[in-house]
């Protein structure tokens, strides 16, 4: 035999043996679900209906159905080790080879069998509130009114979903979380068989969360400064990510800690960690115009967690702004139902370099919100967070869209948002006047003009007060922002090129500029 043909032989050999035996991670997708013998009363817990009732949905559903015991029994049988099952989706995930990629999707029960683009980036005694100074976070929201109203979370259920809580016990400002008994269940769906999340380390992210419970909850009684707003919360853990290898853990993770929270009846969930690329296998890298709430399977169950389980998440928008590969959101946050929360800078309400925008192509806003974060989405999240539990004190009954309606309505800048800063930040004092009444609004007021400059008048500003300005391609995205000050309560606005709409904010008095042709 001619040795080049040899060679070719051999090659196209072991090139079969790689494509049969290398191995991924797969959902196995069932084709249906024992629907006579369920009983809801039976699989949802009494916090779970309560919470499903005050929102008008659906007590019985096809995705709260057990996945079948006898169909994952038979994937065992075949060898086929299931790792999680998925009530949600209906499906069990597994590592298999090509050869059992075939094998599994020819059975009968078996409706298809998906690759996993797997990668995540990165009620007691209440206690008593003295608070004498304020996160710059907080702050920037108006903390204050709050506070005056007497609201810090009581009894709302909060779930995050993180890579670890370590030494949360240690930190002063979460102290009163242990005190009062305020951490009602933690879980680790990365290492099932651990049982604490705080007291011990696995990795040296494990502290993230920790970081995040302080944004959302923290309160330092000796020195009477608060950093987050939802401090008498009622809080459930979940560690879904390995963050030792800097290595996105698989998807299902994710998916098992929100049902699991579903289960216990959790109203709020927050979560700081999201899909985009740097994927180990570059094949699994998302594309941008995959960010669109509709591809991700992580997007796909935080929409039905909003939609069919009454649970408002609250998700960061990512720190993809300063790579110009990418900049935009990253999934979950591009999933219409949940507030994506963006980061602005601290001393003006402008977009931070890192915050992620929202992508053009997105029929709806994105970012919802923002708040300042010097350090990431990661942490203006927890903040917003915090800001939703005190509104969900105020009243329990809100539904979904009533909450997200006042979120973005009591922003410094609506009914004129953006991509880089959604609505802005929100206002404790103003979202109490939308609970009172949902029509109240804000003195924000729009010019119309077919010139190209106008003479804004801002009657109360003070010599220190500046403009921050977004200049918009059209309603709604951005092609630059600045700051720029006011001179005798005046500012001249001219209109740049291709600019449709321009958008000034002092302070929380809002402007828009349209531009007529």
């Amino acid at each position: 035999m001619n040795k080049y043909i040899r060679k070719i032989i051999i090659l196209s050999v072991l090139f079969a043996a790689k494509s049969v035996f290398a191995q991924g991670k797969y959902w196995i997708v069932f084709t249906d679900k024992d629907m006579e013998n369920y009983r809801y009363e039976e699989n949802l817990s009494k916090r779970t209906i309560r919470n499903r009732i005050n929102q008008n949905i659906p007590l019985y559903q096809y995705s709260d159905i057990p996945v079948r015991n006898v169909y994952v029994d038979s994937l065992r049988k075949m060898e086929i080790k299931p790792q999680v099952c998925s009530k949600w989706f209906n499906a069990a995930s597994a590592v298999l080879n090509q050869e059992e990629v075939d094998r599994v999707a020819a059975l009968g029960f078996v409706d298809r069998v998906e690759r996993i683009s797997s990668s995540f980036q990165i009620a007691s005694v209440n206690t008593e509130l003295n608070t004498k100074k304020y996160s710059r976070t907080i702050e920037q929201m108006n903390a204050s009114a709050f506070i005056k109203a007497g609201l810090s979370g009581v009894n709302v259920t909060v779930g995050i979903i993180d890579a670890g809580f370590f030494n949360a016990h240690n930190e002063p400002g979460l102290k009163h979380l242990f005190q009062d008994d305020r951490i009602r269940a933690q879980k680790d769906f990365v290492t099932p068989d651990r049982a604490d999340l705080i007291e011990t380390m696995v990795t040296t992210s494990d502290g993230h969360g920790q970081r995040v419970l302080d944004y959302l909850a923290g309160y330092n009684d000796s020195e009477h400064f608060q950093s987050g707003l939802g401090v008498n919360a009622l809080f459930y853990l979940a560690r879904t990510e390995n963050g030792e290898k800097e290595h996105r853990v698989e998807e299902d993770h994710w998916i098992m800690a929100m049902e699991w929270m579903d289960s216990l009846g959790v109203r709020l969930v927050n979560t700081s960690l999201g899909y985009a690329q740097n994927m180990d296998d570059p094949e699994e890298n998302y594309k941008k115009e995959e960010m669109n709430g509709q591809t991700a399977r992580i997007t796909r169950a935080a929409q039905m967690a909003v939609d069919e389980k009454g649970m408002f998440m609250v998700v960061s928008a990512g720190n993809e702004g300063g790579n110009a590969n990418w900049r935009i959101i990253s999934a979950p946050a591009d999933a219409k139902g949940v507030l994506s929360i963006g980061a602005t800078a601290s001393d003006y309400m402008t977009r931070i370099w890192y915050s992620s925008i929202g992508p053009d192509f997105l029929p709806y806003l994105k970012p919802n919100v923002s708040a300042f974060s010097p350090n990431g989405t990661s942490f203006s999240a927890p903040a917003v967070t915090g800001f939703v539990a005190c509104l969900l004190q105020k009243d329990s009954t809100l539904t979904n869209k009533q909450v997200m309606s006042i979120m973005e309505k009591s922003a410094h800048l609506y009914p004129y948002g953006n991509n880089y800063i959604g609505y802005g930040v929100p206002q404790a004092d103003r979202a109490l006047a939308l609970l009172a009444d949902s029509n109240t609004t804000f003195g924000n007021s729009q010019i119309v003009t077919d010139k190209n400059k106008v003479e804004l008048v801002f009657r109360e500003a003070t010599k220190k007060d500046k403009a921050v300005i977004f200049h918009k391609r059209d309603l709604r995205n951005v092609a630059k922002q600045d700051v720029q000050p006011i001179r005798k309560r005046k500012l001249a606005i001219e209109r740049q090129p291709g600019e449709k709409a321009t958008t000034v904010s002092v302070g929380l008095r809002t402007i828009e500029v349209i531009w007529e042709d």
